[in-house]
């Protein structure tokens, strides 16, 4: 005999699919909405380049991509690690998102924890910099950067060789425009670059003094509309230029040594509107081509003859 109350009940199925396509169609109509809305004050909706991902990294090496740069001594190898709460450990990963060949996976970093790791990349010794640098509440005040020689082929740990702390030298209080994700080094300098939430702006600031025994000053050196949220930033091997990622947006600026900054009026400033869902790290491949990672571990490969000059 059934039961009248089971007879009014939907099956499982039904419901699973009726909360399927009560998500799609939220997507469709949220997907609607931002196609009519501008993503910053220099492009629309409509003009993103919508990237196709060129590799995966499996969730088995890192659940969540935080920082992505090409290894200096071997070829074809991308360093990646995740970010806070995930783990003190960077990852060996090619283009492709497969572990490089020669690792067993993840290498630990002794003596480390990872507060809020954001970034990473190569000084001009060939030193990688694990960049802790996160600060989204702005109440950070103390941060840290670990230089790690790179760890060999068949390594399963290695501990810096050293650590800095470090500290915006402007900062009074509470601010999330202090929080920071973007770390590059140019011109033998050590550089980061702000992620603004009150406006669409960066600031870019320059590490003075390397003491292990006192927080070191980042000055401030300049700023610029980028019409977007920084999330990562990598020279290129030549020194040449310098690549700064937004959720929006792949930019890069000649690197002027003369007056240690990015953000001067010489040179050809480039661009090309992306979207790659939640773009987290950049690194370049050579001098000509560029691969992005998204948070969740895809890789995307753009060509820079792609961008197009905005000056």
């Amino acid at each position: 005999m059934s039961d009248p109350a089971l007879a009014r009940r939907p099956f499982p199925v039904a419901v699973r699919w009726r909360k399927v396509l009560s998500r799609r169609l939220a997507g469709t109509l949220a997907l609607q909405l931002l196609l009519t809305l501008p993503v910053s004050a220099q492009f629309p909706f409509s003009a993103l380049r919508f990237l196709k991902p060129d590799g995966q990294i499996s969730p088995a090496l890192l659940t969540e991509c935080s920082g992505l740069v090409h290894s200096l001594r071997y070829n074809g190898v991308f360093w990646a690690h995740g970010d806070g709460g995930s783990g003190a450990s960077i990852v060996p990963v090619t283009a492709n998102g497969k572990l490089a060949r020669g690792w067993t996976g993840a290498v630990r970093i002794e003596g480390c924890k990872n507060n809020d790791w954001e970034d990473i990349a190569l000084d001009d010794r060939g030193n990688l910099i694990i960049a802790d640098v996160g600060n989204n509440s702005g109440r950070r005040k103390q941060l840290m950067l670990h230089f790690v020689s790179e760890p060999k082929p068949g390594a399963v740990s290695v501990r810096p060789t050293r650590t800095l702390r470090v500290h915006f030298e402007d900062q009074k209080g509470d601010s999330p425009d202090y929080d920071c994700e973007a770390v590059f080094s140019a011109g033998g300098r050590i550089y980061c670059l702000t992620k603004h939430r009150s406006d669409q702006r960066t600031r870019l600031y320059r590490l003075d003094g390397e003491s292990t025994t006192r927080s070191n000053p980042l000055r401030l050196v300049g700023s610029f509309d980028i019409g977007g949220m920084v999330t990562a930033a990598d020279t290129s091997p030549d020194g040449k230029l310098v690549a700064v990622l937004t959720y929006t947006a792949l930019w890069v600026f000649p690197y002027d040594r003369a007056s240690g900054s990015i953000f001067t009026k010489s040179g050809s400033v480039r661009r090309t509107p992306i979207f790659a869902w939640q773009a987290e790290g950049v690194a370049w491949e050579g001098n000509d081509a560029l691969v992005i990672a998204n948070e969740n571990g895809q890789l995307f490969r753009v060509a820079l003859s792609s961008l197009q000059a905005v000056r």
